[in-house]
């Protein structure tokens, strides 16, 4: 009872309101992805690192500093803070404190000649934006094929439907015919039972297939994050195979990951250039507070420093550098070699298959066909109702089988299309 109640629901859902086309569900599913909201701020995240680079490592670094050292000394004629302390005084040494601090500065700092590091930087940030793209063009990608996938797996089950409604339908009026002629002695009454019998199982499976479409449906509403959960018709839908890439997008990766271990390796060898760093600053500095007011000052200078010899770390991470790059190249070698062998895979499924639908469907006009003609010779009390029955569910079955052999189709289309990108 509640499946037929389910059924009816999805008859008025159909009647009442547009069909969901396959785009739609892959336009929601990319608007509503978290993954794909997360690579896009991750974008967004790294481009402003581009402007925090730059004000780590180019702008002025402007500071405020302040100092204050009390060192006092004790046994020196009442003179707790001096700068020249009696010989029985009792206190630091002189030389180590100048007899305290007090200190209140303005600092500005630059680094200057470090165009490598800016540019090297400057490569990381764009390289890994190419990263985030790509991460956020492959999530799509997958994407779309999860949503294809399960698109074409309710399809099936909603032309299930289709066929159950039909074969339930063609029932319902054999059981009208059979039970006239039945009256009239044309027919056993056993031979009306069956039919009756027949009829009853073909409802309960429609009623089952509609459980499952609804199943089916509702799932694909999870993976595309629609809150929906109407029971609603879906569109036809027919893949067209798409022409491969001259260059793959899966071997992309590849080339980033190159990339990236080359930045690596121009970000370690900055610190091999000179490090020059101009510095400024301007404020108070005294040891002692007599005459404290005219202490005031600036100075200026530059920082230089350049390594001689760390171990030969650059020729190591060089070679560590070239051994990554060399098994990228294998890595990518290797992917372009699977690619290749999974499209000339799905491409000779899709043509096996093509094959098979061409003969079934011959098969299913013929005993079309056959069920025209045995349906006739049934209420002229020709043939049993068992033969009609055993034929008219062998017709059913070879039409499921098509109706399979036609999604699978699509699904190969759709697996041939992914290995395409």
């Amino acid at each position: 009872m509640i499946g037929r109640v389910l059924f009816l629901v999805l008859l008025v859902a159909k009647a009442t309101f547009s069909q969901f086309s396959l785009d739609h569900f892959i336009g929601k599913a990319v608007e509503n992805s978290p993954t794909l909201k997360e690579l896009a701020n991750l974008r967004s995240i790294n481009r402003l690192q581009h402007k925090l680079n730059r004000a780590q490592n180019s702008a002025f670094q402007i500071s405020l500093t302040g100092d204050y050292l009390f060192a006092p000394y004790f046994n020196n004629h009442g003179d707790l803070i001096t700068t020249d302390p009696s010989p029985e005084a009792i206190g630091y040494d002189i030389n180590l404190t100048d007899g305290g601090l007090y200190s209140a500065k303005i600092n500005l700092e630059r680094n200057i000649l470090n165009g490598k590091l800016t540019g090297a930087l400057e490569d990381q940030i764009r390289i890994q934006d190419e990263n985030y793209q790509y991460s956020y063009d492959l999530e799509k990608h997958n994407l779309g094929k999860q949503v294809v996938d399960q698109y074409l797996n309710a399809l099936q089950l909603q032309w299930l439907i289709d066929l159950s409604k039909e074969n339930v339908s063609n029932l319902r009026e054999q059981v009208k015919l059979t039970s006239g002629l039945v009256e009239k002695g044309y027919l056993k009454a056993q031979d009306y039972l069956l039919l009756k019998i027949e009829f009853n199982n073909q409802s309960i499976a429609l009623d089952d297939a509609t459980q499952q479409y609804q199943s089916s449906l509702f799932q694909l509403y999870a993976l595309c994050g629609m809150p929906d959960t109407s029971v609603a018709a879906i569109e036809p839908v027919t893949l067209r195979m798409g022409s491969p890439k001259i260059q793959s997008g899966f071997t992309r990766k590849y080339q980033l990951d190159s990339l990236t271990t080359v930045n690596g390796q121009q970000l370690f060898e900055t610190r091999y250039w000179p490090q020059v760093k101009l510095f400024f600053n301007t404020g108070l500095e005294a040891v002692e507070l007599s005459q404290i007011r005219r202490k005031f000052g600036m100075n200026a200078g530059l920082n230089i420093s350049l390594p001689l010899f760390d171990g030969n770390q650059k020729s190591l991470t060089r070679q560590q550098n070239l051994l990554a790059r060399r098994t990228i190249q294998e890595s990518r070698s290797y992917s372009e070699r699977t690619i290749g062998i999974q499209r000339k895979n799905f491409q000779s499924r899709i043509q096996s298959l093509q094959k098979s639908i061409i003969g079934l469907t011959e098969q299913v006009n013929d005993y079309k066909k056959l069920i025209e003609i045995t349906s006739r010779q049934l209420q002229q009390g020709n043939v049993s109702m068992i033969d009609y029955l055993t034929l008219l569910r062998n017709y059913v079955d070879l039409r499921k089988n098509k109706i399979g052999l036609e999604i699978n189709f699509q699904l190969e289309i759709s697996n041939l299309n992914y290995w395409s990108w």
